[in-house]
C-alpha cells in the first residue's frame, strides 16, 4: 500500500498548545498541522505527551494555552461543531460492559442523531470490514481485549468522521491482528478519513504514516516523512557479520581496516554503501577460508532517529 494521498486543506492545527500539571509541563508549546487525507503518526515513549494532546484535541481535557482548529474551527470555542467532525479510539476501550456490542453501538449512534436506517446498514458494513459481525450479540464484558478494541473502532468510526483519532491503537494486539489493523487503518483513509495515531512502535509509525513528529518529555523532537527522517538524522546502515564463535577474533583482525565493533555474537561495521561492502568483506573471508554464519545489512530506522537525537534508546525509554 502507497503512503500519501493528494492533500487539499489542513485537517488540524495545533498552535502552542501547552498543558501543565502543578511543576510538570505534560505539553510544551507543540505546534504542527495535519493535512486532509493523511496519516500523520505521534511517536514516543510512554510519558511523552501523546495523550495529553489527543484528548486536548478530543475536548477530554483543557490546555493550560495554546489553540486547536480542526477542518477550520476553533475546537476550543466551538466543541460540538467541531466534536461532530471528529472520532476518537482511545487506549481504554470506552463501552458498557454489561450491553451488548450492538446495544453500544446503537448507544453511539443516538449521540449522533443517526437514523435506524443509516445505522443499520452502517454497522454492517464496517462490522465486515473490521471482522466484528460475530462479537455484536456478544456482552462487551465477554469479549478479549482484541475483541472489545475491534467493537470500539466501529464505534469510533460510526458516523464517518473527517479526523480520525486512534490513541495506541495496536496495543496488546499479537502480530498477525496488529498487522490487520495497519490494512484497516489504510482503509479508513481511502474511505475520506485524516486519521492522527499515537504509537511508541517505530515500525508501525514507519509503515503506516506519511509524516511523523516524534516527541519526547512533552515537545515535539523532529517532524517529518519516516524516511526522510531516517536520512537525515537515522545515522549510516551496518553490516553485521555473524561468524562462527572460534574465528571472531580472526576475523575481526582480518576486517581491521573497515573498523569492526564487537557486538554479543557479531562484528558491526558501519558504511555508507553497504551494497558495495558486502561483497567485498564476503569475497576478503572466503580468500582466507572463513565463511561467516550469516551477514546482514540494517538500514537506518526511526529508532535510530530517536536515539540520535535524544541520546536514549526509545527501548531504554519503555522499559
Amino acid at each position: 500500500m502507497e503512503k500519501g494521498a493528494s492533500h487539499t486543506m489542513k485537517a488540524l492545527e495545533i498552535e502552542g498548545l501547552t498543558k501543565v500539571y502543578g511543576e510538570l509541563k505534560a505539553l510544551d508549546s507543540v505546534s504542527f498541522s495535519v493535512e486532509e487525507g493523511e496519516i500523520f503518526g505521534l511517536l514516543g515513549p510512554n510519558g511523552a505527551g501523546k495523550t495529553t494532546l489527543m484528548e486536548i484535541v478530543v475536548g477530554v481535557r483543557e490546555p493550560t494555552s495554546g489553540s486547536v482548529r480542526i477542518f477550520g474551527i476553533d475546537a476550543l470555542k466551538g466543541r460540538k461543531k467541531a466534536s461532530m467532525l471528529i472520532g476518537f479510539n482511545p487506549q481504554e476501550t470506552m463501552l458498557y460492559e454489561d450491553l451488548t456490542g450492538m446495544e453500544n453501538l446503537e448507544f453511539v449512534a443516538s449521540l449522533y442523531g443517526m437514523d435506524r436506517r443509516t445505522f443499520k446498514e452502517r454497522v454492517r458494513e464496517l462490522s465486515e470490514l473490521i471482522g466484528a459481525t460475530d462479537l455484536l450479540k456478544r456482552r462487551v464484558g465477554k469479549l478479549s481485549g482484541g475483541q472489545r478494541r475491534r467493537i470500539s473502532l466501529i464505534a469510533s468510526i460510526l458516523h464517518l468522521p473527517k479526523l480520525l483519532i486512534l490513541d495506541e491503537p495496536t496495543v496488546g494486539l499479537d502480530p498477525d491482528a496488529r498487522r490487520d489493523l495497519w490494512d484497516l487503518i489504510w482503509k479508513l483513509r481511502d474511505m475520506g478519513s485524516t486519521i492522527l495515531l499515537s504509537t511508541h512502535y517505530m515500525e508501525e509509525a514507519d509503515e503506516l504514516c506519511d509524516r511523523v513528529a516524534i516527541m519526547d518529555k512533552g515537545r515535539i523532537v523532529v517532524m517529518g516523512d519516516p524516511d526522510e527522517l531516517k536520512r537525515r538524522f537515522g545515522g549510516r546502515s551496518k553490516v553485521i557479520i555473524y561468524p562462527k564463535m572460534r574465528y571472531l577474533r580472526r576475523i575481526a583482525e582480518l576486517l581491521s581496516s573497515y573498523s569492526p565493533k564487537p557486538v554479543a555474537d557479531s562484528l558491526v561495521m558501519e558504511t555508507d554503501s553497504p551494497d558495495s561492502l558486502v561483497p567485498e568483506i564476503v569475497a576478503r573471508l572466503a580468500e582466507a577460508g572463513l565463511e561467516p554464519e550469516r551477514v546482514e545489512i540494517r538500514s537506518p530506522t526511526l529508532e535510530d532517529v530517536f536515539l540520535n537525537l535524544t541520546g536514549r534508546s526509545l527501548r531504554e525509554v519503555m522499559t
